[in-house]
């Protein structure tokens, strides 16, 4: 091999040494969910994040509570993405904990788990402004597309939740409803496939509109509303009616 050619590869190793040390490391643009589970049983939180861990690697468990008072601690204190909560958690009713936790961190997604689905139970937690229900009865798909749903900001109601709910707001006198007047037809169309758990893209396509209109739409109707969350949006609807027919093909 000549002078030159030994020269030329030295400065050919040289330049792809160089390029190797300074290449930027890899950052992944998604931020991870942070989670933070409330339970009293370790085994069952352990299990719920295993789940959640293997559906998704974007996740970072924040840690566990064992008890009401820890709970609200810890989220005023981690601020976390998404809390799972067990509404039988010791030391009071998880869903008596929610205005408290929002108050404390509004942005933190709240996810109920629960054995059995009390009525007074759950309108208070959608009062407070919990972002969804799921029986722990559910099965590991549901699981997994209820937290991706909380988290991606919607709201998810099992089917036993929705039926209490509607059994609860049956009581609800006239004078305390909001009239749905006010609602147009395209906001009383929508609100029904929102309520139904469609997400905006799934109306847009739907009804062929775009994204960004229905988006338009969903932000009118909170507002006209009074409703923080998807969660208060299916309370009003069956307040004032706008699922009784939905409702009544719901019940057993």
């Amino acid at each position: 091999m000549n002078t030159l050619a030994v020269e030329n590869r030295n400065c050919l190793e040289f330049t792809v040494a160089v390029k190797t040390m300074t290449r930027a490391p890899y950052v992944s643009a998604r931020q991870p969910l942070r989670i933070l589970i409330a339970d009293a049983h370790l085994l069952t939180a352990d299990s719920l994040f295993s789940i959640i861990s293997q559906s998704r690697s974007d996740c970072e468990l924040m840690g566990y509570a064992s008890s009401a008072v820890e709970t609200v601690s810890l989220c005023g204190r981690l601020k976390p993405d998404l809390l799972l909560l067990d509404t039988s958690i010791s030391g009071q009713r998880g869903a008596r904990i929610v205005r408290e936790i929002k108050k404390a961190t509004p942005t933190t997604r709240i996810l109920l788990y629960c054995t059995t689905t009390n009525q007074n139970e759950i309108l208070d937690a959608l009062r407070g402004g919990a972002d969804g229900f799921l029986e722990k009865s559910c099965s590991r798909a549901d699981f997994v597309a209820a937290v991706d749903r909380v988290a991606a900001g919607e709201s998810h109601l099992c089917a036993r939740s929705l039926n209490a709910l509607a059994k609860a707001l049956r009581r609800t006198t006239g004078d305390e409803l909001r009239s749905p007047n006010k609602l147009t037809a395209r906001e009383k169309e929508i609100l029904l496939l929102v309520a139904a758990g469609n997400s905006s893209k799934e109306i847009a396509r739907k009804l062929f509109l775009g994204v960004s209109t229905v988006e338009t739409h969903r932000a009118n109707l909170m507002t006209k509303v009074h409703a923080r969350n998807v969660a208060q949006l299916v309370q009003y609807a069956f307040e004032n009616g706008l699922l009784a027919t939905r409702r009544a093909a719901s019940e057993p």
